[in-house]
């Protein structure tokens, strides 16, 4: 009698588990998601005389490409006709294509979502260094002809100033192209003639390229400031996590 209560239990725990909701399956052509964190810092005891190094050419293009204002036809933002329908949108949405755009969306990480805070606390402890910069964002993990890269621009940050690209291979990869401002700001001189000379504050460009583990902290160093990044694979949607690259 009591096997045959065992044999009815376990039966009737695997159709709970059988009706139980299960998660969407994850689109294996989907890419995998990182959480790609960085933390830029000046080195307050960096001397441009003791040795030779990389300098960036100056100019009144020191903080990047400037680019002109959008300019909007105040007519798209009229206000339509009263007697004008509204517009309601009422195509269907593909699930599909839906996972798919989030997959491939980039999104600047919120400041609770940030891992090095330990790290940028040790930096801001210490007398040598000045950092400069603590930010992350989410991106899909694409081959290197498909992955863009990302502009500090965009995060509202001039300076430092470039970008960081990150794909996927058989590893991850990291590609840095940053130029660092001293000082951040210009100062004038009188010259022999008796005219003021605009003397701009020296720049500092670090170019690199390196292979990368996922959930490791690398840094990419340069005499005038350091770099330090750390990309952390995004578990999939069905809660199976992704295998770190």
């Amino acid at each position: 009698m009591r096997s045959t209560l065992s044999a009815a239990a376990a039966l009737l725990a695997g159709a709970a588990i059988a009706q139980a909701p299960q998660p969407p399956p994850t689109d294996p052509s989907l890419p995998p998601r990182y959480e790609v964190e960085i933390i830029v810092f000046a080195n307050r005891d960096f001397d441009p005389a003791e040795e030779r190094f990389e300098e960036a050419p100056n100019g009144f293009g020191g903080l990047g490409d400037l680019r002109e204002a959008p300019v909007f036809d105040e007519t798209a933002f009229a206000t339509p006709p009263a007697s004008a329908p509204p517009v309601v949108p009422s195509l269907p949405v593909d699930p599909v294509a839906a996972a798919r755009a989030e997959a491939l969306t980039v999104r600047p990480l919120r400041p609770e979502e940030l891992k090095l805070g330990n790290e940028y606390r040790r930096l801001r402890a210490l007398a040598a260094y000045e950092p400069l910069l603590h930010a992350g964002w989410v991106l899909p993990g694409l081959p290197e002809g498909d992955a863009e890269p990302f502009d500090l621009g965009s995060l509202g940050v001039l300076n430092p100033h470039g970008t960081v690209r990150v794909h996927l291979a058989r590893f991850l990869h990291i590609t840095l192209d940053l130029t660092y401002q001293a000082n951040g700001a210009a100062s004038s001189a009188s010259g022999a003639d008796g005219l003021d000379e605009i003397v701009l504050a020296p720049q500092y460009r670090l170019t690199a390229t390196r292979s990368a583990r996922s959930n490791e902290l690398h840094y990419f160093d340069h005499p005038a400031f350091g770099v330090l990044v750390r990309i952390t694979p995004v578990p999939a949607p069905d809660g199976s996590g992704r295998p770190a690259a």
